[in-house]
């Protein structure tokens, strides 16, 4: 169901499962710059995970998780495996760039390289609190929450009284929102409002089965995944009733405008960029370059070709 780390052994065809997680896809892996032997992997459910698969990756897991507190990846390895170009980045963490020098375990050594961009240190930037939301049929919504400055006075990350809130549902839809800077979140809760990312049915990265659990269900269930997030928010103290509004592009524009045109009680407002209108229009004017991928449009939003299909969307 979920995309796992495997060795396939070339002459016999034997597969074997190196690395896995329960509820999430690998995203990541660490191979020996010599060999190509993997080392750690990475697995993002809520957050990435890392987990390593000998002692030598072990130790440099538990050396840079001590020394930074962001989400980290190896971009770069020297060919001697002696210096490793290591970025890092998290909601309040601009991107940042170290060189990491392994040497022996008691001589490890980080230093920064430079920062990506260096005005957004002094930002008032927000912390990102990972969620997860139940859908009215039991499915788990893994979804991203941030609230404005100053409205999390205690820092249980929920606001002391209700704020008006935008829900910005992620492009595709056959992608997904992660843990991490987001300048999206960072602008909206500059300028006072909660943002709330959800990662509703159809979304990549949390299995097969969730992925297809979106097929044709664009403005259905995929949409109520949306409501029922709104309602987690109005429910949990998070979010004003009637000041909830509704933003994206691409997939998450036209869920814009499906909250108006289906509930439009249910938001204040909305804004839609960049987004179909008509998902029977948007598959028969696909352009011919295009035209390999109508056969997954065909199963992943609806088949205009038949008077049933052609209803339907």
């Amino acid at each position: 169901d979920r995309v796992n780390l495997v060795r396939v052994d070339m002459e016999t065809g034997v597969k074997t499962v190196l690395g896995e997680s329960a509820r999430a896809d690998v995203v990541d892996v660490w191979l020996d710059p010599a060999t190509n032997a993997p080392e750690a992997f990475a697995a993002e459910y809520l957050r990435r995970e890392w987990r390593a698969l000998d002692a030598d990756a072990q130790a440099d897991l538990e050396f840079l998780s001590r020394q930074l507190n962001g989400e980290i990846a190896v971009v770069s390895r020297s060919r001697d495996d002696a210096r490793w170009i290591v970025v890092e980045e998290g909601p309040t963490i601009p991107t940042r760039s170290y060189l990491y020098e392994r040497g022996d375990r008691a001589n490890r050594r980080l230093s920064l390289l430079f920062r990506h961009r260096p005005t957004l240190e002094t930002a008032p930037l927000q912390p990102m609190a990972p969620v997860e939301i139940e859908a009215r049929d039991g499915l788990t919504l893994v979804s991203y929450l941030t609230l404005p400055i100053g409205s999390d006075e205690n820092g249980d990350g929920r606001p002391e009284t209700p704020a008006p809130l935008v829900i910005v549902p992620h492009d595709g839809p056959w992608s997904r929102d992660s843990y991490g800077f987001n300048p999206m979140h960072q602008w909206l809760a500059n300028r006072g409002y909660g943002v709330l990312s959800v990662n509703y049915r159809g979304s990549t990265g949390f299995g097969r089965a969730f992925l297809n659990a979106g097929n044709r269900e664009w403005g259905a269930r995929m949409q109520e995944d949306l409501l029922d997030a709104m309602q987690w928010a109005v429910t949990n103290g998070v979010a004003e009733p009637e000041r909830v509004a509704i933003v994206g592009s691409g997939y998450g524009g036209y869920a814009a405008l499906a909250g108006l045109a289906f509930t439009p009680e249910q938001f204040r407002c909305a804004a839609s960029y960049g987004a179909p209108a008509s998902l029977t229009a948007m598959i028969d004017n696909m352009p011919p370059f295009a035209a390999a991928s109508r056969d997954g449009l065909y199963l992943r939003v609806g088949d205009p070709r038949t008077a049933e299909g052609r209803q339907m969307l």
